[in-house]
């Protein structure tokens, strides 16, 4: 966070994105993130972080703090001891199906199985792998050591009867990201087993080849908390499923839970029909440096999950582009509504289908009254706008006139949301000539949704209405104006020099220095 006169502001952590939205006031102990929305106070900011109730964040604070809290009920304090029991009797279970795949003669048929996929023996103690053999072999172990065979059931380790219950089967353990197993997953060793509850090796086999900064979502979707635990090491992602319908049903959910979490995605695509395990096997000694190449290769996921949908598409065929463009445009809603404009100027790119049409609804087909010709106007569609710093600004503006002073030489029609110019350039008129009361005294020569905003601005002023508040959001949609433009411009130059017109070229290069240094300026100002 970097303090802005009485407030500290810094990037969302709540959703993508390049400028700072996410406002925290210290006097009133709030925060507020103008693009998102979201906002509370420290104990509705621990909960959207941790993903946790109210008593979870209490807790994780009052440890923080060293404040000791009421003590927990009977009832509660006796499911936190069997949780400590389970997760003891998990490790304690890690490491005697790794004490058996390493050092007693029943492991034999994991580790043959381990040699079959190449997996080194160093790579699999690494990931604490072991074995489960037949019989009733833990629960003998546990009654040596004294332990209760009930920790042991509760835990699902074992059957009433005593038996293992991953018998015959090479036992992977899942973890938390303190280290801690939380269960095991397994794959049978037997050819006859028809649930080979198998875990997939690409994490471990890509470990064995150098990849380490790999892990595996243990299931068939990458979930908000996985996600979550990312977070903390990285903001960008390299997803890497399967080729077929599926991993790419998967990878196209994985980078929206991702862009959720504000973190960037790019997806690598393993060719000739084979996972990453396969891809690195058959790559023999050069198997790491055709993976480097793959990675570097590896394009946005959106602009991957856009060529999917776009497969085939011909341009000059309507029906075509109207499904195609609809498919676009639902998966492009599923990102943060702050990601919705570029995405959509990138399918466009790719695509030619229309940004209107990928960010907004066909227009539904005009309803003619009994009677008419059907030639009467369509009646304009109610307001739905998201509330951006633009829309934020007019509702400012109407609630807090005085703001305007400080607005003066700050913003411009231009560089506000197209659809907020027209009733921004009224409400100055309006102030110019009436004063603090002109607004009210035009209002009815306003058009009817723009009254609408106004008298709802009114009604349910929007937070955080000041003058310092006003002066910040004409920075940040200034900016954000700049930005625009730099990469309108970026884009031109990347035309004038697949045209090799130098003359262009250099135009629009002196062009891009001169916006780009003007920016920088600006962001270092805050």
């Amino acid at each position: 966070l970097t303090k802005r006169n009485r407030d500290l502001w810094g990037l969302c952590p709540f959703h993508q994105e390049d400028s700072p939205s996410f406002k925290v006031n210290p006097q009133m102990q709030s925060w507020y993130c103008f693009g998102c929305e979201r906002s509370g106070d420290v104990f509705t900011f621990v909960e959207l972080i941790e993903k946790t109730d109210k008593r979870g964040a209490l807790q994780m604070l009052a440890e923080r703090a060293g404040v000791e809290l009421k003590k927990l009920s009977p009832e509660q304090k006796e499911r936190a001891d069997v949780r400590k029991r389970v997760l003891d009797m998990l490790k304690l279970a890690a490491q005697y199906y790794e004490y058996v795949l390493w050092k007693m003669p029943a492991g034999e048929p994991g580790r043959r199985l381990l040699e079959s996929r190449h997996v080194g023996e160093e790579t699999a103690r690494r990931f604490q792998l072991g074995y489960a053999p037949a019989g009733r072999g833990f629960a003998e172990y546990l009654r040596a050591k004294k332990r209760s065979l009930v920790d042991a059931q509760e835990a699902g380790l074992m059957r009433r009867d005593g038996t293992d219950f991953f018998a015959e089967r090479l036992v992977v353990p899942i973890r938390d990201e303190r280290g801690q197993v939380l269960a095991f997953t397994a794959r049978t060793v037997r050819q006859d087993e028809q649930r080979k509850y198998i875990n997939s090796p690409d994490v471990i086999t890509g470990h064995q080849f150098g990849v380490t900064n790999a892990v595996a979502p243990s299931g068939t979707a990458l979930t908000d908390e996985q996600v979550r635990l990312l977070k903390r090491v990285t903001d960008e992602l390299l997803l890497v499923f399967d080729a077929d319908r599926a991993g790419r049903d998967a990878a196209r959910k994985a980078a929206v839970t991702a862009a959720q979490h504000g973190m960037r995605t790019r997806l690598a695509t393993v060719p000739e029909g084979k996972d990453p395990d396969e891809f690195l096997r058959a790559g023999g000694a050069e198997a790491l440096a055709r993976w480097k190449e793959l990675v570097d290769r590896a394009p946005s996921a959106i602009d991957a999950v856009i060529e999917w949908l776009a497969a085939g598409l011909n341009p000059s065929n309507p029906n075509q582009v109207e499904a195609v463009g609809g498919q676009i445009r639902e998966y492009i809603r599923q990102f943060p509504p702050t990601l919705h404009e570029t995405y959509a100027e990138l399918a466009e790119r790719k695509t030619g289908i229309s940004r209107h049409l990928l960010l907004n609804d066909p227009e539904p087909a005009a309803r003619v009254k009994p009677g008419t010709n059907g030639s009467g106007a369509r009646a304009p569609r109610p307001a739905g706008k998201k509330m951006t710093p633009s829309r934020y600004l007019v509702q400012l503006l109407a609630v807090r006139p005085v703001a305007l002073e400080q607005l003066r030489s700050r913003i411009t029609a231009d560089e506000l949301d197209e659809d907020d110019r027209g009733i921004f350039v009224r409400m100055l008129g309006s102030y110019e000539r009436g004063g603090a009361g002109g607004l009210e005294a035009d209002l009815n020569g306003y058009p009817p949704e723009e009254q609408d905003l106004i008298r709802r601005a009114w009604a349910a002023p929007p937070p955080n209405v000041d003058d310092e508040v006003a002066v910040e959001l004409a920075q940040r949609i200034r900016l954000e104006h700049m930005k625009g433009m730099h990469g309108g411009i970026i884009r031109e130059l990347s035309e004038a020099e697949r045209g090799r017109d130098t003359e262009r070229v250099a135009r629009l290069e002196s062009q891009a220095r001169e916006l780009g240094r003007a920016i920088t300026d600006m962001e270092r100002r805050g």
